[in-house]
């Protein structure tokens, strides 16, 4: 029996029964906590009370800086930071890079472009049947609030907006007014009466009859259009945020403005009705379009009665503390309005600050003045999304795919954060990086930025205490991280391996362009140095190629895969087109420059600081065509100012040993004319006619016989 008891025992306890040790073998197994979420160098604000903690603490910050420094101290930021056009399009480079310019297929010029499938506003839009011609400050001279005008040192003078001091009032229509017809008055001049002027174009006559006029309110501006299928949408404001450079970091310059966004049905041409108005508080910084609609960026200051941006006193910081304990978090965000009717189109949750606990972050975080990124549907002016930053934004750069802020940080040194957002359905954090460097963009210096596939490839400057090399250049590659929101550096020129700089000692950056699996940068101090980089293997760029050539080029184009085409100034100071052959990117050659022109004591081109003005267009597979502004002056007796617009075709641009360069001549007005030769310029091709708008004035010739122009006031 003996064994057969101790069977019995034995199955017992294997099936679990009755023992001492039945309820340690069912404890259940601890189960170790998850990993916590990775963070990256940008958080999501968590609600009402973390967004009001965040934006007083960023007024607070600035309150104790300006407290600690004395009262004429400048920002060392703000004062490197973007110097320019003042069109707005510092901060938003596509693989083609010439998005607007036209193929055989259609017949006229649109908007030349930084990004391809990415559209940007400007004061004059072509649909191929009327040209729409805006009065604007952005694209002028100056920096404008209410009734004054604050010059910028760096600018020419003369205002854009050559109409301002007339009297709009009547038959304006007003800010409720929505649906309301405005007539059109033929022969009206642009002079009569302040509006975005109309014009009927007549290709084959070369000509341009004034049809309407969409008027304004005296206090609006309109800083630039979009052409969407039977709708212009106008960007207005009140208040202009001027170039970026001192004005930039002052708290007051981004408060008490107004953006407005009005939408246009223009699909009639007998007349032209106002569908919505979008009214945005703040200063417009930038803004795009793409397939997903109209991307707006606008920069706001809380404007809080009784509140010191300059506190000198323990009191007077006090004082402003006291003020913002009263204030309410949903006072520190921009109201929106959509036909006089207040939106709720911004939340608290939309928001984002900077991690204090990341390692990248700056010192001290936060910002006077909230950052906004508003996606709207351009056919119906509905807000689609939403984005704020509680950080300082100085450079945009947008594809159709990615939305990428720039920020530039001064501690010890500068250096450049860029932040990557997913624009697909609604928009998404990526990740962040912190670069040595500046990254100032502003006119054509946003060609520094170009994304490439998953890649975004930037180029820095980066000041040295070293007189004999000051300045250098980096290029990085970035990707985003597959582990953690951030932006990963897989590549960088200089480096270990390819230790040769970009650019000799003391030499500067200037044209820079992205074109596919290669870039090209200019650099110069005495010698326009042309590097040629090769980024087939983003892990390993290197410098493929190099030339020297006399002046240097400040804004590049591609005429074809294997010809270049620079535009800047010559050794003697005088505008200067040059072509390189690139077939061969170990060993880049100049095909010829050409000086416009020698007759001229001085001379510019709007083009080398703005892309807007350069208009190209390939009207066929082996000729295309060009234009170039160039404004100058005479000295010999008499002396006359003029502006001139030069015309070119290209022929056999593909292949660079049989390129040729002709020209018919060109357009110009001088001090005698009645067109202010010192406007803001565009061109237009559509067929053989040239339209070239200057301001608001429009001149008119035949490709052929330019010399030969008709001026429609």
């Amino acid at each position: 029996m003996l064994p057969v008891c101790l069977s019995l025992l034995m199955l017992i306890k294997a099936c679990g029964g009755g023992g001492s040790d039945s309820g340690t073998s069912n404890l259940p197994v601890a189960t170790p906590p998850p990993d916590p979420e990775p963070k990256g160098l940008l958080i999501q604000v968590a609600g009402s009370d973390e967004f009001r903690q965040k934006a007083v603490q960023g007024l607070e910050n600035y309150f104790e800086e300006q407290l600690s420094s004395p009262a004429d101290s400048a920002d060392p930021v703000s004062s490197q930071s973007e110097e320019g056009d003042g069109s707005g399009d510092e901060s938003l480079g596509g693989d083609a890079g010439d998005s607007a310019v036209r193929s055989e297929a259609v017949s006229f010029t649109t908007t030349y472009t930084l990004e391809n499938n990415v559209d940007e506003y400007d004061f004059v839009k072509y649909d191929g049947d009327r040209l729409f011609v805006a009065p604007t400050r952005g694209l002028g001279c100056c920096f404008v609030f209410a009734e004054e005008a604050f010059f910028d040192d760096a600018v020419d003078e003369g205002s854009a907006d050559n109409s301002e001091s007339e009297d709009s009032s009547d038959g304006a229509v007003q800010d409720d007014e929505v649906g309301s017809e405005i007539i059109p008055e033929p022969g009206q001049s642009g002079e009569d009466a302040r509006g975005i002027r109309v014009l009927k174009t007549n290709p084959d006559a070369g000509l341009a009859e004034e049809v309407a006029i969409i008027p304004l309110e005296e206090s609006q501006s309109v800083e630039g259009m979009y052409l969407v299928d039977s709708k212009l949408i106008a960007l207005t404001s009140v208040n202009w945020w001027g170039r970026h450079g001192d004005d930039f970091a002052i708290p007051e310059r981004w408060s008490g403005g107004s953006v407005g966004l009005d939408i246009y049905d223009v699909g009639a041409e007998t007349s032209y009705e106002r569908l919505a108005r979008l009214q945005i508080e703040g200063v417009l910084v930038n803004s795009r379009r793409t397939e997903a609609g109209i991307f707006i960026v606008t920069r706001h200051s809380p404007d809080i009665e009784g509140l010191n941006y300059y506190p000198s006193t323990q009191e007077e910081l006090q004082s402003n503390q006291n003020l913002l304990e009263a204030v309410d978090s949903g006072d520190f965000l921009p109201l929106i309005e959509r036909d006089g009717m207040a939106l709720e189109a911004v939340s608290a949750s939309d928001c984002y600050a900077l991690n204090p606990e990341d390692e990248d972050a700056p010192e001290r975080s936060g910002s006077p003045t909230i950052s906004l990124v508003l996606q709207i549907d351009p056919g119906t002016g509905d807000i689609l999304d939403a984005v704020c930053l509680l950080e300082p934004i100085d450079g945009v750069y947008l594809t159709k795919d990615n939305l990428y802020f720039t920020q530039v940080v001064y501690e010890s040194d500068f250096d450049t954060l860029i932040h990557q957002f997913e624009l697909a359905p609604k928009a998404d954090y990526l990740g962040s990086a912190r670069l040595p460097g500046g990254l100032f963009l502003g006119g054509n210096n946003d060609y520094r930025m170009n994304a490439s596939g998953e890649n975004l490839r930037v180029v820095l400057s980066q000041w040295q205490d070293d007189a004999d090399d000051r300045i250098d250049h980096t290029l990085y590659v970035l990707s985003p991280s597959g582990e953690a929101p951030a932006l990963e550096v897989v590549g960088q020129l200089p480096s270990a391996s390819r230790p040769d700089e970009i650019g000799k000692p003391n030499e500067d950056l200037y044209g820079v362009r992205f074109i596919g699996d290669r870039a090209y940068f200019v650099t110069f101090e005495r010698i326009d140095p042309l590097y040629v980089i090769d980024l087939s293997d983003p892990a390993d760029p290197f410098i493929a190629g190099s030339l020297e050539v006399p002046g240097f080029s400040d804004f590049l184009h591609p005429v074809s895969e294997s010809v270049l085409l620079g535009l800047g100034r010559s050794d003697t100071r005088l505008t200067k087109l040059e072509f390189f052959d690139v077939s061969d990117l170990a060993a880049p050659q100049s095909l010829g420059a050409l000086t416009l022109d020698d007759s001229l004591s001085y001379s510019y081109s709007q083009a080398e600081y703005n892309r807007k003005a350069f208009t190209y267009w390939r009207a066929s597979s082996d000729a295309h065509r060009m234009a170039i502004p160039v404004e100058g002056y005479l000295s010999d007796a008499p002396y006359s100012n003029l502006a001139r617009l030069y015309l070119f075709e290209i022929a056999n641009p593909e292949d660079p040993s049989k390129l040729e360069l002709t020209s018919p001549g060109f357009l110009e007005v001088d001090d005698s004319s009645e067109v202010s030769i010192w406007g803001q310029q565009r061109s237009i091709f559509h067929d053989d006619a040239v339209f070239w708008i200057v301001e608001q004035d429009v001149i008119t010739a035949f490709w052929d016989n330019p010399s030969q122009s008709r001026v429609t006031k």
